[in-house]
């Protein structure tokens, strides 16, 4: 995966706060960000459930409103295939398969976050539907089901060797040395333990990776959105540019020398 110099790297994040808060630490003149798909379980992508979704889901934050819709619509894949030959990488962090997902008994799919969970009139519309937890081998059937599909999917685009995952662990610790918050009743030691073999599954077939070990990452209790496990220092961003960078070959993107305050969704 090469890029040539002096060129902004064309991206689109699938995830949400590792993979977009590495981008908001990029240099603004290396990166040209084309899409975002936020708060979308892979296992929701492609399959359609907007026929649960309420038409007023009460909800005051525009970007909320629009990855909940997104979500129940599945959204991912069409807009892959809309961009895949503008983007020079993909970059895909796990952080949305956090809470699990939501099965209708129609068997359509929508993820189950922190927005949907706080919107009252989608809340009540979720209470119909089965919860499957991450880390649960439901879940995990799912999803491997899904990454196979994707990835001939990416394939076909030519994305597959364009596309790297994020595995960078929750932090046990803070800055100042204090365990960090559990996250909607999970600890970071058990969330790490989840994930697992989630990363292991993409590493066996084939996935780039940007990897850092657990003793490398510290959460933030200055983060702009907050402390939270996944809400890192800004050592660990430009460690994840460094490596997409230098191992990954995507050379066009560069830490900023300030992290900017531009906002771009809601908290996490």
């Amino acid at each position: 995966m090469t890029q040539p110099e002096g060129t902004a790297t064309r991206v689109m994040v699938f995830g949400s706060c590792v993979a977009r808060d590495t981008i908001e630490f990029a240099d603004a003149d290396s990166i040209d960000l084309r899409g975002y798909v936020a708060r979308q379980s892979l296992i929701s992508a492609g399959v359609d459930a907007s026929g649960h979704l309420p038409d007023s889901l009460g909800i005051t934050s525009k970007f909320q409103e629009r990855m909940i819709r997104a979500d129940f619509v599945g959204n991912l894949l069409d807009r892959l295939d809309g961009m895949a030959g503008e983007l020079d990488v993909l970059l895909w962090d796990l952080a949305d398969e956090r809470h699990g997902v939501h099965r209708f008994p129609d068997g359509s799919i929508v993820t189950r976050s922190i927005d949907t969970i706080r919107a009252e009139s989608v809340s009540s519309v979720l209470e119909e539907a089965e919860h499957i937890p991450l880390g649960s081998n439901d879940h995990f059937a799912l999803w491997t089901k899904h990454v196979d599909a994707f990835d001939e999917r990416l394939r076909k685009l030519n994305l597959f060797d364009r596309t790297i995952v994020l595995d960078v662990p929750w932090a046990l610790r803070t800055t100042e040395g204090k365990t960090t918050p559990w996250s909607m009743g999970v600890r970071a030691g058990d969330a790490n333990k989840n994930y697992q073999r989630y990363y292991d599954y993409l590493r066996q077939t084939g996935h780039h990776m940007v990897e850092l070990p657990v003793e490398k990452v510290l959460a933030d209790p200055n983060h702009r959105w907050g402390l939270a496990p996944f809400h890192y220092t800004p050592e660990v961003y430009r460690e994840v540019l460094w490596q997409v960078r230098e191992v990954h070959g995507i050379s066009g993107l560069h830490a900023a020398e300030q992290h900017p305050v531009e906002e771009t969704s809601g908290d996490d």
